[in-house]
């Protein structure tokens, strides 16, 4: 969570992201025009809430699954609990962004980062559903 908070502060604003990601991209595709650039860029940072969401699922289950004081939860409440755990998380975060000058809240962010932290419960979900069946 430190590190999203991070991430939505100025440091994270895709004008300094770009600072090391335009000499990347433009060693590893000399001939890239800028509006791919741009479009490979976006999808770049995109992919990494989903990612960044996915593994706060995950960890957000984690507690609820092992931690005593929800040991009164069944599997589905302890599901749930977690993606609405995060789902408030993003909305603290698009929140904070809207005080950043250099950040913008986006609802779509929001159902970005909640899906990517569905997506992280619905995989640890399929493992534990495999380990059992073995």
């Amino acid at each position: 969570m430190a590190f999203i908070f991070g991430a939505s502060s100025s440091l994270g604003a895709p004008r300094n992201t770009s600072y090391f990601f335009r000499p990347i991209m433009h060693w590893l595709f000399p001939n890239i025009s800028e509006e791919m650039l741009e479009n490979v860029h976006h999808f770049v940072r995109k992919t990494g809430h989903f990612v960044e969401y996915s593994m706060l699922g995950i960890l957000a289950w984690r507690v609820a699954r092992f931690d005593p004081a929800f040991s009164t939860f069944s599997p589905r409440r302890q599901f749930w609990f977690a993606l609405l755990f995060c789902m408030f998380y993003a909305s603290t975060d698009e929140f904070h962004q809207s005080f950043v000058p250099s950040r913008q809240p986006a609802v779509q962010d929001v159902l970005l980062d909640t899906s990517g932290s569905a997506f992280g419960l619905l995989a640890i979900w399929s493992v534990r559903k495999m380990r059992a069946a073995t």
